[in-house]
């Protein structure tokens, strides 16, 4: 685990990422506050590994996996009402020393999407005229 870690902060550095924190795990959980109930987490809202700044200053949260993707369902809930976040999970691949590191970002919605109905757009451009 330390060396994927290692190698995703080294691809963090490399693609203008700074200020790049790690939580360590050890024995002890912290605890989480939430208006409902609290919790006990070993990583970051029981999600994430870490915390960066892109280079435009953007928070980025960090999940780093070996050989494996995180649950994107999860990922997605997470950030479900939340503003100006970006959830990174690196995938840290290979054996011995053929490594790679694989990147998925996720972004909030924050707008509903407007329902495409096939049946307004047939024979029409983009700007309802008839084709």
């Amino acid at each position: 685990m330390r060396s994927s870690n290692r190698k995703a902060v080294l691809w963090l550095l490399k693609h203008d990422y700074d200020d790049i924190w790690l939580k360590a795990h050890g024995r002890r959980h912290d605890l989480i506050y939430t208006l409902g109930e609290w919790y006990r987490a070993l990583d970051l809202w029981n999600l994430f590994d870490g915390i960066c700044f892109d280079k435009n200053g953007n928070i980025i949260l960090v999940q780093i996996k070996t050989n494996a993707w995180a649950d994107a369902a999860k990922i997605r809930t997470f950030l479900k009402g939340k503003k100006n976040l970006t959830a990174m999970v690196i995938n840290v691949k290979g054996k011995g020393k053929n490594w790679e590191v694989l990147i998925r970002e996720y972004v909030p919605l924050h707008r509903k999407r407007r329902k495409i109905c096939s049946r307004n757009n047939k024979g029409t451009d983009g700007r309802r005229r008839r084709v």
